[in-house]
Parts: C-alpha cells; sequence; structure tokens
C-alpha cells in the first residue's frame, strides 16, 4: 500500500502543507514522495556518516527522511543520533511493506521522545 507523504510530514495550522525543507539521509526512494508535493519543499541530500550538529543547525530542516534499513545502519542508529545531536523536528522512516509496520513504528517511536517519527511504507 502507497501511503502518499504528505498524510506523514509536519503540518503549519490546521492546512498541511509541506515542509519548508526536508533532509534525506541516504533515502532516494523518498524522494518521488518529496518531489510530489506541492510547493515542493527544498531538499537537501547527506550521508549518515556527515550528520552532525552543525549540519543540522545550517539546514534547519522541518522534516528528516531517512531509510528504515541501510547496510552499516538502520533507522535506529540515525534516530540515536538525532536526539544526541538535539534534533526535535519531524522525522519520517521510509520502507518497504513489513509484516508489522504498527510494531516497527512503534520502536521507532520509542527512540525518539517528544519528537514525531512517522513510519512510510512504499512499494
Amino acid at each position: 500500500m502507497n501511503i502518499p507523504f504528505t498524510n506523514h510530514l509536519p503540518s503549519e495550522g490546521a492546512d498541511r502543507r509541506p515542509p519548508r525543507s526536508v533532509l534525506v539521509i541516504e533515502a532516494p526512494e523518498a524522494m518521488p514522495l518529496i518531489e510530489a508535493l506541492e510547493p515542493r519543499p527544498q531538499v537537501m541530500a547527506v550521508r549518515f556518516a556527515h550528520l552532525s550538529r552543525m549540519l543540522l543547525e545550517k539546514l534547519d530542516p522541518d522534516c528528516i527522511a531517512l531509510p528504515l534499513l541501510r547496510p552499516g545502519f538502520d533507522a535506529l542508529h540515525v534516530i540515536d543520533r538525532l536526539m544526541e545531536l538535539g534534533y526535535r523536528g519531524h522525522i519520517c522512516a521510509v520502507s518497504p511493506p513489513l509484516p508489522d509496520q504498527t510494531m516497527v513504528e512503534a520502536e521507532l517511536r520509542a527512540a525518539a521522545p517528544g519528537v514525531t517519527v512517522r513510519l512510510i511504507i512504499t512499494g
């Protein structure tokens, strides 16, 4: 089931406008979803290894899109790092279909108290 990205991105008030900026961390599968947004947000891409406090402060993203799994790291690694760096915006983890997406989303949310974390299923 393909869920529209707009249902998972931060909203500004009740009109649910898309974010003005999205930081994509090694998740090219998020790009078609982001490109479908109107107005299209500014998109910046970075490797997980380059994620730093200075980068987050400079880019100031409304939302961070990241993969659920990648060789060498997973969404929990990235979320832990984002929490260490003080990020408090929205996080969208992108994944292919899963047997129990509710359980996975709950685990991701538990790793980031006080932050909106959503799992977006693609494909």
